[in-house]
């Protein structure tokens, strides 16, 4: 998945790389966060990433399976979602989008 934040920063769930990455509007690479596992900040093939109203990048991390949040420089700040079929569990979440609020 792509996205653009309000900086125009291009944002793409890097998904065999296990990582998220950002370039400029002309493809410059800036930075790029996340690494193979499953610790808090790590993912396994993240494959959509949306920004909210306020900034923060939201990463669905499709086979451990949960959604992770990280700030705009990609430091983490929350996860939620485990494997599972019960409420508040997730199977493989594939996409994620924001309202307007």
């Amino acid at each position: 998945g792509v996205c653009v934040n309000a900086a125009g920063l291009i944002i793409v769930a890097d998904s065999k790389n296990h990582r998220v990455q950002m370039f400029t509007r002309d493809g410059a690479f800036v930075r790029a966060f996340g690494s193979e596992g499953a610790a808090r900040g790590q993912f396994n093939e993240p494959r959509c990433v949306c920004v909210n109203a306020a900034g923060f990048l939201i990463v669905t991390d499709t086979f451990n399976h949960r959604v992770q949040m990280f700030t705009r420089d990609g430091t983490f700040v929350r996860a939620f979602g485990s494997k599972g079929a019960a409420e508040g569990q997730l199977k493989m979440p594939h996409g994620v989008c924001v309202d307007g609020d």
